[in-house]
């Protein structure tokens, strides 16, 4: 008798930025791996639109709105889960901004820079804070953040990005070790150019797409797909000894 070892049955995941992209294509595959998920974005409505459809499929899928970047949402959040008595098992820290500016980095706005901390690294690390804490009093979890590989490797115009990513790579490393004794991992997964809407700023402009190929040895742009079953590996029982990884889906830039 073989076991799934990707099955995520029993356990509940929630999911940042669900509504679309990277998220939704999380939110998709750990439902159709057994797993209850809990979508979470800034609109109701979008979240009930994808939880509808997931259910459809034969899923178990809640829909809870919060803007990563406050603190009170977060707060509420957790106040909902629970209300609803959903004892989260899996957190993927999907949420993020990458607004592009014209501007050099020295020249960011204290206004840019607090909305950027606040969504990419703030909100993320207070609730991974808050999460962690009662999966490591139940014994076990995992935690999976959706970095980038600007975190390690400099990008013109969304310095403040690249920034916020870094910290977030540590903060993946640091809870690693804290919570690892208690048998919570923390991984993280680097992206590379992914066909979502945030990355339409290097999609939609030729120049900048041709000079990301010349370093992407596999030559094309990352479907959320791909990143959504690393997502699930790190996930699942399939990674159980691995925590503190940042792991690459980039098409081979950092290689």
């Amino acid at each position: 008798m073989t076991t799934d070892i990707l099955s995520l049955a029993g356990k509940t995941a929630l999911i940042t930025g669900a509504s679309r992209g990277i998220g939704r294509a999380i939110a998709d595959l750990f439902a159709g791996h057994g797993a209850e998920v809990v979508l979470c974005s800034r609109k109701q409505e979008s979240l009930d639109e994808a939880a509808t459809e997931i259910r459809a499929r034969g899923g178990k899928a809640h829909a809870i709105a919060a803007h990563m970047g406050r603190q009170q949402e977060i707060h509420a959040l957790l106040q909902q889960l629970a209300a609803r008595s959903l004892h989260v098992d899996i957190l993927v820290n999907n949420a993020g901004i990458s607004p592009p500016h014209d501007h050099a980095l020295v020249d960011t706005t204290e206004a840019l820079w607090d909305k950027i901390m606040d969504v990419n690294l703030k909100g993320p690390f207070f609730l991974s804070a808050a999460l962690g804490k009662q999966m490591a009093a139940r014994g076990g979890g995992s935690i999976v953040n959706i970095s980038t590989t600007s975190a390690l490797m400099a990008q013109p115009e969304i310095g403040a990005y690249c920034v916020s990513k870094a910290g977030l790579n540590m903060v993946t490393r640091c809870f690693a070790r804290e919570l690892g004794p208690k048998g919570v991992r923390v991984n993280a997964i680097s992206c590379g150019v992914i066909k979502t809407a945030m990355g339409d700023h290097t999609l939609n402009d030729p120049e900048r797409l041709a000079d990301m190929m010349k370093v992407n040895p596999l030559k094309r742009v990352g479907f959320p797909e791909e990143v959504a079953r690393t997502a699930l590996f790190l996930a699942s029982d399939a990674s159980s000894y691995s925590s503190g990884v940042i792991l690459q889906v980039d098409g081979g830039v950092l290689s």
